[in-house]
This record gives structure tokens, C-alpha cells and sequence, in this order.
């Protein structure tokens, strides 16, 4: 079996030959278009947990609060970097999102450093692999870990006060300048009825 795989961030195509069995090839979710197929039919099996038949003890058990949008579904994406200087400024995210119909992301920055947003918003190599028809990365520099997460986006739209950022070089359309001063005009212009 021979398969071709993105590594170093998506940069680099690698070929592999598979010589022994067994042989595992997996597939990132939401890489191909999904095809309805009305002849196959599922079923759901319960398995419910009987305490003595087993050797693990469950000590909690705790219910995740169901998620409104996966980022990794979301047509429109807006996304926030260390450009933020602090976390309540994320409401000025959250209101060009809602502008644009949008989910909101973020860096690994963001989530798993800062924890300002939970990882569910994390976009990058390590976070969720997006796809959205609209991705506006704001303050996000733009490493090739995120690059490797956002590279199947239709349109980039990028703003970052650093002309040098590498989220340039990806970015369809790229605004330099302050955050605080371009997306609460952006989202003025996209709330004014036409």
C-alpha cells in the first residue's frame, strides 16, 4: 500500500510505503466533501456500565455543556491572536463574528496558553483543521501551525499591526494596522442596514 501525507505543517507531501501487515491509514475529519448514501442504514447499541464487571472504578462523571457551532463546520470563521491585550477585549470579537454570521477561533495561544477561550476555538495544526468559505484571523501572526489549520479556507482576510507577519504570505486580503481601531469600524459597516 502506498500513501501520500502533509507533514511539517502541511509544507511537505511524503510518500509511504507500507510493507508488513497490519496497516493503518487514517483520515483528518472534514476532508472530503460528504456524499448521501440513502441505501446504507446504522443502528445505535447501547452498552450501559454494570459497577462489579469491571476492574475501573469511575470516580465522576461530569457532563460537557453541548457546543452551540464546531469551528471545524462553521462557514464563517472569525479568528483572534496575541494581538488581543486582554480577554474581556474578546467581546470585540465576538460582535464581528455575530455581524458575520460567524464562529469564533483562535490561536493555540489563546486556548491553550492564556485559556481565554476554550479549545474548542483552538484553530491550527494541533487545534481543529478548518475549512470555511470566510476566515478573518485577527492579531494572529500567523505560524505555520496555524497556517497548516486554515490552509482549505476558500477567502483569508488577515489584520495584524506587523507589515512582516507571515499571515500575509497566506491571506487573500491583508489590513495593517491596530485591531482596536479596524474591527470596531468593520463591524459598524456590516451592522448599518444597506
Amino acid at each position: 500500500m502506498i500513501v501520500n501525507r502533509f507533514v511539517l505543517g502541511g509544507r511537505f507531501l511524503e510518500t509511504i510505503r507500507f510493507l508488513r501487515k497490519p496497516q493503518i491509514a487514517t483520515i483528518l475529519p472534514g476532508r472530503f466533501e460528504k456524499k448521501a448514501d440513502k441505501t446504507r442504514k446504522s443502528e445505535i447499541i447501547k452498552i450501559s456500565y454494570k459497577p462489579g464487571e469491571s476492574k475501573v472504578q469511575i470516580l465522576e462523571i461530569k457532563k460537557k455543556a453541548p457546543q452551540e457551532l464546531k469551528i471545524e463546520e462553521a462557514d464563517v470563521i472569525v479568528a483572534v491572536g496575541r494581538g488581543l491585550k486582554k480577554k474581556e477585549d474578546i467581546k470585540i470579537i465576538e460582535s464581528l463574528a455575530d455581524a458575520l454570521g460567524g464562529a469564533v477561533g483562535c490561536s493555540r495561544s489563546l486556548a491553550a496558553d492564556l485559556k481565554w477561550l476554550p479549545e474548542e476555538h483552538w484553530v491550527g495544526l494541533s487545534g481543529h483543521k478548518v475549512k470555511p468559505r470566510l476566515y478573518v484571523a485577527i492579531g494572529i501572526s500567523g505560524q505555520v501551525q496555524h497556517i497548516a489549520g486554515i490552509r482549505d479556507a476558500k477567502t483569508i482576510i488577515a489584520i495584524n499591526s506587523d507589515s512582516n507577519a507571515p499571515i500575509f504570505k497566506a491571506c487573500d486580503y491583508g489590513f495593517v494596522g491596530d485591531l482596536y481601531e479596524i474591527v470596531p469600524k468593520l463591524t459598524d459597516i456590516l451592522k448599518k442596514p444597506v
